[in-house]
């Protein structure tokens, strides 16, 4: 465009008015013109086109300030210092305009600058996209799905729109409807738009002028990765400018942490990012894998170990395994007792190795050598080694009864029923998505063995201070020990009591693997935690249908739906003691849904025996 202007300009300067004789140096001028002999020689660059018609009169201050770039080029007004500040401030009316419907707040050549993915749930995660105009702010998440609108923006479209919905999810100021949508031009470079925020100590303190704009950092996570809303986790972080705050987090999607194996102790950098918050946490985001960089994770180290069959061997490891790493006649692996490997195949984090007859109930040894690496080549650290026992039989175990609602007293339990017999050694019992509540030790059962785990070990739910009974059901006589049954083995957990509100209550075996679960909730209706949510995920993604419609509902187990599916009366006031009333399977089936269970007001409890309607298997 600039070219094409340039020579009509020229043409014009050269006498394109109609008088084709007229000679150029013979255009009157002013001030020097008549002082000099040669009007040639003495105004060269007064009549020279490209010093004083080009550069002064036509260019600079007629055509590409003024008139054609200003007025013209759209790219050129987004980012021209003269529009930029009516578009902050038309952003700041927005961000400062109350909550509400029906309003009409134009935003005028704004630019797009993220586009948020429909990850997590739609209310606390709708999909949209970031605009900005200035690198120092402000900004606006408009959640709106930009596949809604005509076009579809882009990173670095200009665009026009007037809001006519505004709210605030969780702290952060959304637009929620707008009108009138149009976009202006494309391909507007935004990185000018960013901050580096590396350094920066006040993005906590000062959350709200940060919200949405536009970010790098580097830093490194400090803290432990838990839930952050539905397929999110967080984690603290640490960088130059805020080293310790336990406000200042990255967020990230968990399958996404996951392929990348991020972990405490990695260092990373995120890329082009809008400022997320959840109210004072400022939640620094990455949605996507080109939104950060690991730059260093720690050494990945061994786990443990666990034999699926009696020659199989799975290596679980703190961190991703690069199968490139590894070798496939399994000879970086090296055992003590006389097994040895012979193949070895790598998933994840599980190295799975083919070895020699194992003798079950033998204790073994795993080494492993430094070549194995993570995905980023760093070399297996300290411990490399695991124990395990030779195969032995997994036992088949159901949750059986349960009651989270003992107040005399605080001494909830729950019921397990052996299906069929073998050892349950490393199973683990979890309630919601992180808590666990008791992991097995060194433990065999028969068929129909019957299991009572006791929250809060302690003076009043262990009087008799009982330890966890392994070889026996009347290991410890309940004569002496007064909490305990005789007709059950009774295990102890240092967890002060089961959430009866909502929750997910799973056993895993030792290598993981979802053996059962239950959905239980005190009412039919209402909101579900965030970790009550993702255990349910968990558990339809790994193990099968849990719904009583005999499907999972379309977008997951949250809130109602969750407890539309759930066993309810969690806290029926009748189980306030723990002589009281109890959940209880009513029948030998299991089918997976909450009909297996008692509704209402439970019976009452029958620790250490079969429930009404089930016989021995």
């Amino acid at each position: 465009m600039f070219v094409s202007l340039v020579g009509a300009m020229l043409l014009a300067a050269c006498g394109d008015n109609g008088d084709q004789n007229r000679p150029v140096d013979a255009r009157p001028v002013d001030g020097a013109l008549t002082d000099a002999a040669d009007p040639d020689a003495a105004q060269p660059d007064a009549m020279n086109p490209d010093a004083a018609m080009i550069d002064a009169a036509m260019i600079d201050a007629a055509m590409i300030d003024a008139g054609t770039i200003d007025a013209t080029s759209i790219d050129a007004v987004a980012t021209d210092a003269n529009t930029a500040p009516m578009t902050s401030a038309e952003i700041t009316a927005a961000r400062g305009t109350a909550d509400g419907t029906g309003l009409s707040l134009p935003i005028t050549l704004a630019t797009v600058t993220y586009l948020k993915p429909a990850i997590g749930s739609p209310t606390n995660d709708p999909v949209g996209f970031t605009i900005q105009a200035e690198q120092a702010g402000p900004a606006l998440y408009v959640a709106v799905d930009p596949a809604t609108l005509t076009p579809a923006p882009a990173v670095g479209d200009v665009v026009s729109f007037t809001i006519t919905g505004l709210t605030t999810l969780n702290g952060l100021k959304v637009a929620s409807t707008i009108s009138g949508f149009s976009r202006s031009g494309t391909g507007v470079d935004v990185n000018p738009l960013v901050q580096n925020l590396t350094a920066a100590t006040d993005v906590v303190t000062a959350l709200g002028t940060y919200e949405s704009e536009l970010f790098d950092l580097s830093g490194s996570v400090s803290g432990t990765f838990s839930s952050s809303g539905t397929g999110f986790e967080q984690a603290a972080i640490a960088t130059t400018g805020i080293p310790t705050d336990a406000n200042y987090r990255i967020r990230i999607p968990t399958a996404l942490r996951s392929s990348l194996d991020l972990v405490t102790g990695c260092s990373f950098t995120l890329n082009n990012v809008p400022v997320y918050r959840f109210n004072a946490v400022a939640e620094m985001p990455a949605y996507v894998a080109g939104d950060i960089t690991l730059s260093g994770c720690p050494a990945p180290t061994v786990a443990s170990a666990a034999p699926p069959s009696a020659t199989q061997l799975v290596v679980t490891f703190s961190r991703n395994v690069a199968p490139g790493s590894v070798m496939a006649n399994g000879s970086q692996f090296t055992f003590d007792n006389g097994l040895t490997a012979s193949a070895a195949t790598v998933s994840g984090r599980t190295v799975t190795l083919t070895t020699s007859a194992q003798t079950g109930g033998t204790a073994y040894t795993v080494t492993v050598a430094n070549t194995v690496t993570d995905l980023q080549g760093t070399a297996l650290g300290t411990p490399n080694t695991a124990t395990f026992t030779g195969f032995q039989v997994l036992a088949v175990v159901r949750i059986n009864e349960v009651n989270a609602n003992v107040t005399a007293g605080t001494c909830d339990m729950i019921e397990l029923r052996v299906v069929s017999g073998g050892t349950m050694t490393g199973y683990v019992l979890r309630e919601r998505d992180t808590a666990i509540l008791l992991t097995f030790p060194t433990f065999n059962v028969a068929t129909n063995d019957l299991i009572v785990v006791h929250m809060n070990n302690g003076a009043t739910c262990n009087p008799g201070t009982a330890v966890n009974e392994t070889t026996a059901p009347n290991q410890q006589p309940a004569a002496t020990f007064t909490r305990n049954y005789d007709t059950a083995y009774d295990f102890y957990s240092t967890d002060t009591g089961l959430t009866n509100t909502d929750n997910v209550f799973t056993l895993f075996d030792n290598l993981g693997n979802i053996v059962d679960v239950i959905f239980a909730a005190n009412a039919a209706t209402g909101t579900a935690a965030v970790g009550t949510e993702n255990a349910a995920a968990t558990a339809i993604d790994a193990w099968g249908i849990v719904g009583m419609a005999g499907a999972d509902p379309a977008g997951g187990y949250i809130d109602d739906t969750f407890r539309a599916n759930a066993v309810l009366d969690l806290d029926d006031p009748a189980s306030a003691l723990y002589t009281g009333t109890s959940l209880q399977r009513i029948d030998n089936t299991d089918d997976n849904d909450a009909a297996d269970w008692s509704t209402g007001a439970g019976p009452a409890n029958t620790w250490g025996a079969l429930n009404a309607g089930q016989t021995p298997f």
